[in-house]
């Protein structure tokens, strides 16, 4: 063999080889993706920040946008369902952070990448992040927003295109992803407990509205900004067809993420902007422990799925999956879980 031919059979090689989780070239998205936006004309396209998707920021000569370019397994129709999703809810005046519509009227592009299709939105840029202890105000807000968003979404047809997240999905996917890093016997037979724990609160809610339905299904904080007109709503990269329980299970774990001590205080005015706009899911106090752990799970397991193709060569620490342990240890305490049984 020839050493030309041994070259091109390496680029071949090199060129088909599959990756995990490639960074796209700013120029090219510049020039092949941000062109087909309705936007005026971008000056520059820079790499912002590396998540669940990778952020780039477009700038034109009056605006800022952001590119954000998902990852496999999410499909370029499950992109286009959220941001049509997000679009009925500005346009029934809710403030959410608007995606940018291309000429053609689709709001989904594709790049093709070494790990496979990469689905992409443009959205408007969002307002500043909430303090890290917000206001009551601005918490009773949120309530109100996330009311909203749930009987706009009971309202609409439910989007073929967006996943469900219930029991069988975690256990399904989320569970085996931490088994990964739960190498220990104890740990597989906690994660067994936890679950075992879990089910008999959440498998017989029924999936149907109200208690079911279209969620956010990653109300942290963090996604929920503030500016002079009041809260606002972005990211719903995480959207699902799940419990609405669960849904809000989430303000209650970020609230208390940030500030344990008035955690009690804002997660009441919460309830009290949600209740202002329809009624609270049956019995969300009583299964709060459960829907907790479930996210917990989640997060350990979405964690465990992706962090290692945000991070690159940064390992994966075990501390992280047991602190979550730990976590879920205590919502599942012996006290909890009678509290719970009472209610059911």
């Amino acid at each position: 063999m020839t050493r030309t031919i041994k070259q091109n059979m390496d680029a071949k090689q090199r060129s088909v080889f599959p990756t995990q989780s490639s960074v796209l070239e700013e120029d090219a998205l510049l020039r092949h993706v941000v062109r087909d936006y309705a936007i005026a004309p971008a000056k520059s396209c820079r790499f912002f920040d590396r998540g669940d998707s990778d952020i780039y920021r477009v700038e034109t000569a009056e605006h800022f946008y952001y590119l954000k370019v998902y990852r496999p397994p999410n499909t370029k129709e499950q992109a286009e369902s959220e941001a049509r999703f997000v679009h009925r809810l500005a346009e029934a005046d809710l403030p959410v952070v608007r995606p940018i519509p291309r000429h053609d009227g689709v709001y989904a592009s594709v790049a093709y990448a070494g790990e496979g299709a990469r689905p992409i939105l443009l959205f408007e840029e969002a307002p500043s992040p909430l303090p890290r202890t917000p206001s009551e105000n601005q918490i009773l807000a949120l309530g109100s927003l996330v009311a909203r968003v749930h009987e706009i979404a009971d309202s609409e047809p439910a989007p073929k295109d967006i996943p469900s997240f219930d029991l069988e999905m975690l256990d399904k996917e989320r569970i085996p992803a931490i088994r990964t890093f739960a190498t220990t016997e104890e740990d597989t037979a906690f994660l067994a407990d936890a679950m075992a724990s879990i089910r008999p609160t959440i498998e017989g809610i029924p999936k149907t509205a109200p208690e079911w339905g279209l969620c956010h299904a990653d109300l942290v904080l963090s996604n929920a900004r503030g500016d002079a007109q009041g809260v606002w709503l972005f990211d719903f990269g995480n959207l699902a067809h799940t419990y609405r329980g669960f849904d809000l299970s989430i303000v209650y774990w970020s609230l208390g993420h940030r500030d344990r001590e008035k955690r009690d205080d804002l997660w009441a005015a919460f309830l009290d902007g949600y209740t202002a706009i329809r009624p609270l899911p049956a019995k969300l106090t009583e299964r709060l422990p459960a829907f907790l752990a479930m996210w917990e799970l989640a997060f350990l397991g979405g964690n465990a799925e992706s962090l290692p193709l945000r991070l690159g060569t940064v390992p994966f620490e075990s501390a992280f999956m047991h602190d979550g342990f730990d976590r879920i240890r205590e919502i599942l305490s012996p006290a909890d879980m009678e509290e719970q049984a009472k209610g059911n």
